[in-house]
């Protein structure tokens, strides 16, 4: 699969094209990727899927942008990364994945002046969306919109109905009220796969390591998180899986973190990963953050956790 960001392509193909944020590549939209794909295989032709480096409410928010126009909720959080989607496009089979870069210029094109940029650098001869897409300054282009200007801009225009799983309409909303209720087996239900969060460890405060539990401090960028508490996990390293205890809260007890941290201790690991990116899928939410006493009722408390998810979990073949 040829992935275009920074370079873009300095000729015209034709492609049966497909476009959205498609944030997490949940089941939804795996859909409407294998109906592109065999399209295009169909008319013997290219694959293509459109999507942002960013998406739009994302990019609004990191530039404090987000009460200006049709964006009025603070981000929620991502459901995967850049390098995430690449795979994920990938696994689908698509030929060509192109990453618009979310500008302020970008989101305030008119429809017109959208579909002029696209049409600009590929041949499209069919546009295959979502029944919700929209696009173009305040979301003003959408299925109505396209249908309308394909003959003039020559290309077939296809509308996919949105599917449904378990009798729920699968959306990225969806899935993240599953996240944040830490009920993943839901969330892995209409994702299609497990929600895995993807960070580079850094070095922390040392915590863990004074309490005799050494943990890695991940860095978890724009992720959706889920609530604060303990959580049993995987953690994937260079293509190995271990289990962990996940941290995820502000260690209240001893008043270090202002922000909420993510930290995982690899149960019967002890090397150094500091620099190193992982992966972590997680299992089942163990307890709440609470406050302890004192360190040594928080080292115990830490124990007991460990103990509980070693017993309950173990490292598939």
């Amino acid at each position: 699969m040829k992935v275009i960001y920074k370079k873009l392509p300095s000729k015209k193909f034709e492609f049966v094209a497909t476009i959205g944020v498609f944030d997490g590549i949940h089941r939804g939209h795996q859909h409407i990727l294998r109906k592109t794909r065999k399209t295009a295989e169909e008319s013997n032709i290219h694959s293509l899927v459109i999507t942002f480096d960013l998406a739009p409410q994302q990019f609004l928010h990191k530039q404090d942008l987000h009460n200006s126009w049709r964006v009025t909720k603070v981000f929620p959080g991502a459901l995967c990364d850049f390098t995430q989607k690449v795979n994920l496009v990938r696994s689908e089979g698509i030929d060509c994945l192109w990453f618009l870069k979310t500008s302020r210029r970008l989101l305030e094109l008119k429809p017109a002046g959208f579909l002029n940029y696209i049409l600009g650098h590929f041949k499209i001869k069919q546009l295959i969306i979502g029944e919700d897409f929209r696009f173009g300054y305040a979301g003003r282009g959408d299925v109505f919109y396209l249908s309308q200007a394909a003959p003039r801009y020559g290309f077939k225009l296809s509308v996919i109905p949105k599917i449904k799983f378990s009798r729920k309409i699968i959306s990225s909303s969806l899935i993240r009220q599953k996240i944040l209720a830490a009920d993943f087996k839901k969330a892995k239900l209409f994702l299609g796969r497990d929600f895995c969060l993807r960070g580079q460890v850094v070095r922390g405060k040392g915590l863990g390591k004074s309490l005799d539990f050494p943990t890695a401090n991940i860095s978890s960028g724009n992720y959706l998180l889920p609530p604060r508490g303990v959580y049993a996990a995987y953690l994937i390293l260079e293509n190995r899986k271990y289990l962990a205890a996940v941290n995820i809260g502000k260690t209240p007890t001893l008043k270090l973190s202002p922000a909420c941290t993510v930290e995982a201790h690899l149960i019967n690991f002890n090397k150094n990963i500091l620099g190193k990116t992982v992966e972590i899928i997680f299992l089942d939410k163990i307890r709440e953050e609470r406050k302890f006493f004192n360190r040594t009722a928080l080292q115990a408390a830490i124990g007991k956790d460990i103990r509980r998810i070693a017993s309950k979990y173990s490292i598939p073949a």
